[in-house]
């Protein structure tokens, strides 16, 4: 997403055959900051920074000396050579001066290992699986208390928002309309949910800075809170350097009973006999011959049947729907009315992506059902 979602930047400190993370805290001058950077073993540097006052990433880049020091560059172009951080190893932290272009004097920099029994506390479960992946990514969010917005009703049940300060990121959490042990699971997912986002959000921001800067925004959307399946758009614009901005929609679909995420063959199952995926332990697949050799051919002649007029090819073949490999790799989600799959396209057609009209309605849908066929509507 964006969490299979954009390419995530994570860094750290090591010496060795392969570089490894390390955390660690101080002050530049009289502020505060938390720093993590990655030596690798041919002496590149790469790292990032942030004022704990401020909580947005700054980039480092550069070179570790001959004397073990390291010469760094801060928000660097990819064409820009500058060292604003001189630092020099002591005590298995650093120390030594930041010199940045516009400052006025040189500030002193003293930086210690930030090892995991000195992380703060929080009470937020939601965090602990940052905690897990990514100290760094951990001590910015715990400090950074989400802010309630407005509560809203939406297909009978209530709403409250919920926004990071910072990165702006919203997710909704449900307050009522299923059982308490139900609303705990759901809400716990879309807690996780959220805070993922935020570290894209960052992720992003840090990407964009050796560039034209970057973007990142979202629309969440409800779009079936049933009373088995509960599916959520959520939508994100981005531009993180690179050469183009970018879009995709990475919904969160959930069964209400258990708060598990659910894959597609749970509910659609196009192939022979029980479904049966291979997927690593983190929910990808290991190879897609059953998206190529069946879901797409199926999907094209389905919607083209369904939908004759809106699947016709464009005056330049430029929104083919018909194609089947467009239909190789969807995004979906659950709707009162169906189950909406988006196909996939090019980089010069993707303003054909995300179609109104793409739903197999659930009548459709049962004659195909997955693994969890008691969960449709």
């Amino acid at each position: 997403m964006l969490h299979k979602r954009m390419a995530m930047l994570l860094l750290g400190l090591a010496l060795g055959a392969e570089a490894a993370p390390q955390l660690l805290q101080g002050h530049i001058g009289n502020a505060a900051v938390v720093m993590e950077l990655t030596i690798e073993p041919d002496g590149q540097v790469d790292g990032r920074y942030f004022y704990r006052r401020y909580h947005r990433d700054l980039a480092l880049s550069g070179k570790r000396q001959a004397d073990g020091s390291l010469q760094l560059g801060e928000n660097l172009h990819y064409d820009e050579v500058r060292s604003d951080l001189t630092l020099h190893p002591q005590n298995g932290g650093w120390v030594g001066e930041w010199h940045g272009p516009k400052a006025a004097k040189a500030l002193a920099v003293s930086l210690s290992p930030y090892a995991r029994e000195q992380w703060p506390a929080s009470s937020d479960s939601a965090l602990h699986p940052v905690r897990q992946r990514s100290g760094y990514d951990y001590v910015r969010m715990v400090d950074l208390p989400l802010k309630a917005g407005k509560r809203e009703r939406v297909q009978g049940h209530t709403l409250q928002w919920w926004a990071e300060p910072v990165s702006k990121i919203r997710l909704f959490r449900v307050l009522d309309g299923y059982p308490e042990a139900s609303l705990q699971r759901l809400n716990q997912q879309l807690a996780e949910r959220q805070w993922q986002e935020v570290a894209s959000y960052f992720d992003c921001q840090l990407g964009g800075v050796r560039a034209a800067g970057a973007d990142f925004e979202q629309t969440i959307t409800p779009r079936l809170l049933g009373s088995k399946l509960f599916s959520v758009s959520i939508f994100t614009s981005y531009y993180c350097g690179g050469a183009h901005p970018d879009f995709a929609d990475n919904p969160l679909n959930l069964e209400v009973g258990s708060g598990r995420e659910l894959q597609l063959e749970d509910l659609l199952w196009l192939g022979k006999g029980k479904p049966l995926l291979a997927r690593k332990p983190g929910g990808e697949r290991t190879d897609f011959q059953y998206e190529e050799n069946v879901q797409a051919p199926w999907l094209a002649h389905t919607m083209a049947r369904l939908y004759p007029t809106d699947s016709q090819p464009g005056q330049d073949d430029d929104c083919n729907y018909r194609d089947p490999q467009v239909w190789q790799f969807v995004s979906w989600y659950a709707t009162p009315q169906g189950l909406y799959l988006g196909p996939s396209f090019a980089r010069v057609a993707r303003a054909c992506e995300y179609p109104a009209w793409s739903v197999l309605p659930w009548p459709l849908v049962k004659q195909h059902a997955g693994a969890r066929a008691e969960l449709l509507p």
